[in-house]
């Protein structure tokens, strides 16, 4: 079993925190726009959308990047190429997250059980774009100088 150092977990934390609460918000302002009832909405699904969003994370999307990078970042002499190891865990930690926590978002709205194959397909993409944005732009940079805040050296 893969264990974390307290920067990985304190990371993922932060990690979750920032992302769940931009996509949740914003995904609830493109449907509800802005408004009290938006604000009401936020707010009663912020805790449970931070702690599904960690506990998710530990328990199934590091363990199969783990896997994904164990299988096809390893050469054939049995060492790990850092580069590719760092591509895979970027790429599938991001679709494994965001498919998985835009889907959670629908569950807990009641919308997912009526909603058509298109918009299902749409709201991903929508919410993969997003997400790459913001994490790329907002998020990492920001969780990463953190971190080196917190934990120096």
């Amino acid at each position: 079993m893969y264990t974390y150092t307290k920067q990985q977990l304190f990371f993922t934390a932060e990690m979750c925190l920032s992302m769940g609460s931009l996509m949740s918000g914003l995904n609830i302002l493109f449907r509800l726009g802005f408004t009290a009832a938006a604000l009401t909405t936020f707010l009663s699904g912020w805790a449970p959308t931070i702690l599904v969003a960690f506990a998710w994370n530990l328990a199934v999307a590091a363990p199969v990047t783990n896997l994904l990078i164990s299988v096809f970042a390893t050469t054939p002499q049995q060492s790990l190429d850092p580069d590719r190891a760092q591509q895979i865990h970027q790429w599938a930690t991001i679709l494994i997250m965001c498919l998985s926590m835009s889907t959670w978002g629908m569950v807990i709205a009641g919308v997912l059980p009526g909603l058509p194959v298109s918009a299902l397909l749409f709201t991903w993409v929508r919410s993969f774009a997003l997400a790459y944005i913001i994490r790329g732009l907002v998020v990492r940079p920001t969780a990463t100088a953190v971190l080196h805040r917190v934990f120096p050296g």
